[in-house]
């Protein structure tokens, strides 16, 4: 039970207030930012790319016009007159394939173009707009080539640039609507994100919550708490986990209350006894006598006996029963239960002990076995009747590591119902037998605590009507 209530703490400690809502945002964020970041990404490639065939386009453009104003330079000796070559000769498709190429006839024909001398002068414009004067701010929007003869450079070459910022072109056009239309996509898709962010949150989330409070539903002693086994392979788990502590910690309370009770109902007996007769003596309606004082003295021994059981069984299951470990005689730990035997003939009972030749010594607490034996033999003589017989059996394991023992009898035997609950403290299987004739309900129990000390385990096959066998191991 300890360890359950510290699962159970450790439970809340993880599942505080808050973290839903956190694994909600948190699913959310996720959701929106990923549809963001990948439409922000498909934005850029498309720029990017865009950006890159526009340039390639600019350079094959100055790569036709360049080779003819270089040879009307060569044939000159001047860039004069070099307006009427460019008004006169359609450069827009010389070069170009007509149905394949690179540029796949994607830009508008007659762009235009200047050029100028040295001096910066223009000595041809494609448009015929600013002829012999200075090009001035018209650079900006343009990308420039410098024009070489012969290794000395003599004017520069000017191209319009569609992508240049606030130019009016089909391509700023086409790249602006590309950018809205991206935009929208990411609005629509982060919408839809966070959407299915909130309904797979809500998902994962409605388990942790159910979680939570089935675990402060328990928290606060509601141990008939139960959650669903629903949703996912490990929410499905997580809930069966939940069911077996509650399960487990609502056992463990009944057996307390019902601990309790059988304490409570087992001191009643001895001590309404000692009270009616000790009040008898002291009101002199009872004379004490020998008859009267060994009386109380039998009450007062049975109330020990029973404090010393209980606590021998706490020890035992808190790890703390102190063995005294030693190599023992198995004849020894035999002739203890001479008394015993000798009790048995009495009523007419057979008893038979059984020894394994090859087997002579035990490593064991000599007390401890001998009280776990006599337990089991009174258990046995109890419900054994006249002419019956009880079997001590002893061997060694057939794996060799431990000492297997045995008692068995051919008394009425257990119901199926009764063997799980039968080592359990204060249990008897027939609830009307007396406690002088079938004591406490503690021998089994004790027989199991002292076993499992040893680092053995103890089990009773039995069948009703047909005798029962308890077996329990001692290891060596």
């Amino acid at each position: 039970m300890e360890w359950d209530i510290k699962l159970l703490k450790k439970m809340l400690d993880i599942i505080k207030p808050g973290i839903i809502t956190r694994i909600t945002l948190a699913i959310i964020l996720v959701a929106v930012i990923s549809a963001a970041f990948s439409g922000i990404i498909t934005l850029y490639v498309s720029k990017n790319e865009f950006t890159n065939y526009v340039n390639k386009g600019n350079l094959l453009t100055s790569q036709r016009y360049l080779p003819v104003i270089e040879d009307y330079y060569l044939n000159n000796g001047s860039l004069e007159g070099l307006q009427s070559v460019i008004a006169e000769r359609d450069f827009s498709r010389e070069g170009r394939p007509l149905r394949h190429g690179p540029l796949l006839h994607g830009f508008e024909p007659g762009r235009r173009v200047i050029v100028t001398d040295m001096d910066g002068t223009v000595v041809a414009d494609s448009s015929n707009l600013i002829l012999g004067q200075e090009i001035g701010d018209l650079d900006q929007d343009m990308v420039d080539f410098s024009l070489t003869v012969e290794g000395k450079q003599v004017g520069t070459f000017y191209i319009f640039d569609p992508l240049k910022k606030g130019a009016a072109s089909l391509e700023n056009e086409f790249i602006n609507k590309i950018s809205r239309q991206i935009s929208n996509s990411i609005v629509i898709v982060a919408s839809l994100a966070l959407l299915l962010g909130i309904l797979l949150a809500r998902r994962i989330t409605m388990p942790i919550s159910a979680l939570s409070t089935g675990i402060h539903e328990v928290a606060k002693g509601n141990l008939e708490t139960r959650l669903e086994s629903r949703g996912d392979k490990e929410f499905a788990s997580l809930a069966r986990d939940f069911n077996h502590m509650a399960e487990q910690l609502y056992k463990h309370e009944q057996g307390r209350n019902l601990f309790i009770s059988n304490i409570a109902h087992e001191l009643r007996t001895p001590l309404s006894i000692l009270r009616g007769q000790l009040e008898a003596v002291q009101s002199g309606t009872l004379e004490m006598n020998k008859e009267i004082s060994s009386s109380l003295v039998d009450e007062v021994i049975r109330l020990t006996r029973l404090v010393k059981d209980l606590e021998s069984i706490s020890l035992a299951e808190v790890g703390n029963l102190k063995l005294n470990i030693e190599t023992v005689e198995i004849e020894k730990i035999t002739n203890r239960l001479l008394p015993l035997s000798l009790a048995m003939e009495e009523e007419g009972i057979n008893f038979q002990v059984e020894i394994d030749p090859g087997l002579n010594q035990i490593k064991t607490d000599i007390n401890r076995l001998t009280q776990v034996l006599i337990n089991l033999l009174t258990n046995a003589l109890r419900h054994v009747g006249k002419n019956g017989t009880v079997k001590l059996k002893v061997k060694r394991s057939g794996d060799g590591r431990a000492v297997l023992f045995a008692v068995a009898d051919d008394g009425p035997g257990i119901a199926e119902e009764d063997i799980k609950h039968i080592f359990e403290r204060f249990y008897r299987v027939d609830e009307s037998r007396s406690r002088q004739a079938g004591g406490v309900g503690l021998g089994l129990a004790i027989a199991k605590s002292y076993v499992e000390a040893h680092g053995g385990k103890i089990w009773v096959e039995s069948q009703k009507g047909k005798g029962s066998t308890f077996y329990f191991s001692i290891p060596e």
